[in-house]
Order: structure tokens, then C-alpha cells, then sequence
């Protein structure tokens, strides 16, 4: 056992410590209790770790950084951290805004076996997260079908046919 330098009789504003034990097991639970003592849990956040390729699912729905991948030159054994959340201001990679927003999309960390040039994911929808599967060729073919895509569609075409009405009268 080892003994502590401090001791607490000799300074008199400092209290006595005191060791919490927990009370004794109940025999009856109600509807209003909260807990029976400190009690927590540590549970590992699941998206920071390593996800078996082509397995990757956002957990919740991510800001789409763009419609095309960016590519980018990854060094050898140095380690990379993906933002999947969309929310970075240094995309592709983390500055850990996620942790300031309502989501559960957490960083991806990888590193490359070979040194060159990669396309990382930047619609963060791929399956093979932080690298592109190609899912943003999907994703602009399905986004005028959306309720959101549709009408921004109908909008900027109704304001192309417009301007283009303003310009041919314009013109004579």
C-alpha cells in the first residue's frame, strides 16, 4: 500500500475526503427513481474505429461535402483522419467540428500501404469509406427525385426560361 506525502489534518481548509458506498440493494423499484447509485457506463463510440472494407454505413444522415471525389496525394504510414459527418472545414479530413453538432458521425482513421495519389469519398455515402465506391454517380442521378431536388430543378428552370424570356425581349 502506498502512503500519500499530503496529509489533509495539517491544512484546515482542505476537508476531510470522504468515500462513497453505495446504498443497500433495494426491495422495491418506483416509477421515479433515477438511480441507485453513481453509476456509469463507458460504451465505445463504434465509428472510431477501423471498418472492414465495403462495410462502412453513416450512422446518421451527413452533409454532402460535393458531388465528386477529391483527389488527394496520402503518404505512407502516416495516419489520416476522414470526416464522415460533412461538416469540416478542412474536407476531407477531421477538425472535429462533429463534436459541436447533433450527430453521430465520428472520424475515420486509415492510413495507405503505398504512397501516391487517392480519391477520397466527399458525398459520404461510399461503402468503402474514406475512399470512393463511386455512390455519387447515384446520388446525382436520384437527387432531382427527392421532394428537394425536384423543386430546386422546377425553380432554377423556371427562372432559366425567365431570364431567358427578359433577354429575347431584350434583344429585339
Amino acid at each position: 500500500m502506498s502512503e500519500c506525502n499530503y496529509d489533509w489534518r495539517q491544512d484546515p481548509l482542505v476537508p476531510k475526503p470522504e468515500i462513497l458506498q453505495p446504498p443497500p440493494p433495494r426491495k422495491e423499484l418506483k416509477p421515479t427513481d433515477v438511480t441507485d447509485f453513481p453509476h456509469q457506463k463507458v460504451l465505445p463510440i463504434p465509428e472510431d474505429y477501423h471498418y472492414p472494407e465495403g462495410k462502412w454505413r453513416p450512422p446518421t444522415l451527413p452533409y454532402r461535402a460535393g458531388f465528386i471525389p477529391i483527389n488527394i496525394f496520402l503518404e505512407q504510414g502516416k495516419v489520416y483522419k476522414w470526416c464522415s459527418c460533412g461538416a469540416s472545414w478542412n474536407e476531407p479530413f477531421c477538425d472535429h467540428k462533429c463534436h459541436f453538432q447533433m450527430t453521430r458521425n465520428r472520424p475515420i482513421i486509415f492510413n495507405v500501404d503505398k504512397s501516391g495519389y487517392y480519391k477520397l469519398c466527399n458525398c459520404k455515402q461510399s461503402a468503402n469509406a474514406p475512399f470512393c465506391n463511386g455512390t455519387h454517380k447515384l446520388l446525382v442521378q436520384q437527387f432531382p427525385k427527392t421532394h428537394f431536388g425536384f423543386f430546386r430543378f422546377v425553380t432554377s428552370a423556371a427562372i432559366g426560361l425567365s431570364c431567358f424570356g427578359i433577354w429575347a425581349n431584350y434583344k429585339n
